[in-house]
């Protein structure tokens, strides 16, 4: 079965799936990990910016930041 071009063109630009193919992470969390931590500054000019909550609450970049949690970071400060 041959790849849809429009599943590659966005494998192709997708940064997260960028850190898989060239193998800098291993797992799909690992690689959203990576990204997240790379867009910090971007994260910070979010919340800086006059978006709503509401707004910012539909941005791609703060919904994967909320569903990562710091609930693991917290925990292995135990």
């Amino acid at each position: 079965m041959a790849p849809d071009l429009e599943d590659v063109a966005r494998a192709s630009s997708d940064p997260v799936a960028q850190l898989l193919l060239r193998g800098r992470a291993k797992t799909l969390r690992e690689a959203e990990e990576l990204y997240l931590d790379s867009c910090l500054p971007e994260v910070v000019r979010l919340l800086q910016s006059d978006l709503s909550d509401e707004e910012l609450g539909r941005h791609p970049l703060m919904q994967m930041l909320r569903s990562h949690g710091s609930r693991g970071w917290e925990e292995a400060l135990d």
